[in-house]
């Protein structure tokens, strides 16, 4: 019998084993690789959360069979939603999506609410049920993005910078302003580190030597970009990476990627992988040897 409910705290070690597993059956065609789950745990739900929106916890529902996992629906940033499902129990999919237009949905600029399902491309089956409740595809679609890491990754860096990392005992209000400014440029130097980036630096997959900081001759930090790491799959996902405004354009972004690329390959990692949305983004990692092995769109409904 199959029983649905909401996640608890003891629920974290459970979810990011059925995303492990469900890796090891079809490689995360169709569900977020542990990783990203991580990185949503310990830094995009406490940003979002230091912002004033409530805690995504609360909004994530578990499908269990005889306390195994089958399925998940959750959000992550605001009404945008994501279903994870094991092979075998797609006929769920109704109730799920039911479950989170009633749960998820959240008020647009006017009386109506809106919510926005992502989609990968290669599902008819999920795209049938979101075209039966009016939902309607977006334009702009996510990358999913894969390397082998088969070959040699020689990263150069401009005269004046250098390769440095977390382990390396670094300053963390630089660390944390480089990539806040890569992503608010309108900001000024914060002293003080808020509790998100903490709380990812603290994060069980995380790893000092896979957080990857350019450095400036003049002591500024210029670009960083961060490696999760999946030691039982091996693989390796990035996010987030980012250049500060003053450094931009001069190959920086890429020089990370090789050389996370390079530290993954040292430590026994088979694949690496990277999301990007839109086809700039897309762009910019296949420069880096990424390759798309599919596509998800967002489906918006409003009601």
């Amino acid at each position: 019998m199959i029983k649905a409910r909401m996640y608890t705290d003891n629920d974290y070690r459970k979810i990011m084993d059925f995303l492990k597993g469900m890796y090891a059956v079809n490689e995360n065609q169709h569900c977020w690789l542990p990783q990203r789950w991580e990185y949503a745990e310990h830094l995009v739900n406490p940003l979002f959360m230091e912002r004033g929106d409530a805690n995504w916890e609360q909004f994530i529902r578990i499908w269990e069979e005889n306390d195994k996992i089958v399925g998940i629906v959750h959000p992550e940033e605001t009404c945008n939603v994501f279903l994870q499902i094991r092979p075998g129990y797609r006929k769920l999919e109704p109730e799920m999506i039911a479950w989170a237009e009633a749960n998820i949905a959240k008020p647009d600029d006017g009386n109506n609410k809106k919510i926005v399902i992502w989609v990968n491309e290669s599902d008819s089956y999920r795209k049938d049920l979101l075209k039966e409740r009016d939902y309607h595809k977006e334009e702009v679609c996510s990358y999913l993005n894969v390397q082998n890491l088969d070959k040699e990754y020689l990263p150069e860096l401009p005269e004046g910078y250098r390769f440095i990392s977390m382990d390396d005992n670094i300053d963390l209000v630089k660390r944390y302003n480089v990539i806040n400014k890569a992503f608010q440029p309108e900001d000024d130097f914060k002293e003080n580190i808020p509790d998100s980036f903490l709380q990812m630096i603290n994060a069980p997959m995380f790893r000092p030597d896979l957080d990857i900081v350019v450095g400036y001759k003049d002591r500024s930090y210029a670009a960083a970009g961060t490696v999760w790491y999946d030691e039982d799959n091996k693989i390796g996902m990035f996010e987030p990476m980012g250049t500060h405004p003053d450094h931009v354009r001069k190959g920086l972004g890429r020089a990370i990627l090789l050389e996370g690329l390079r530290r993954l390959k040292k430590i026994g990692a088979k694949k690496a992988y990277v999301e990007s949305y839109g086809d700039s983004r897309y762009a910019f990692y296949k420069s880096a040897g990424f390759k798309a092995f599919d596509k998800d769109y967002p489906w918006k409904k409003v009601f």
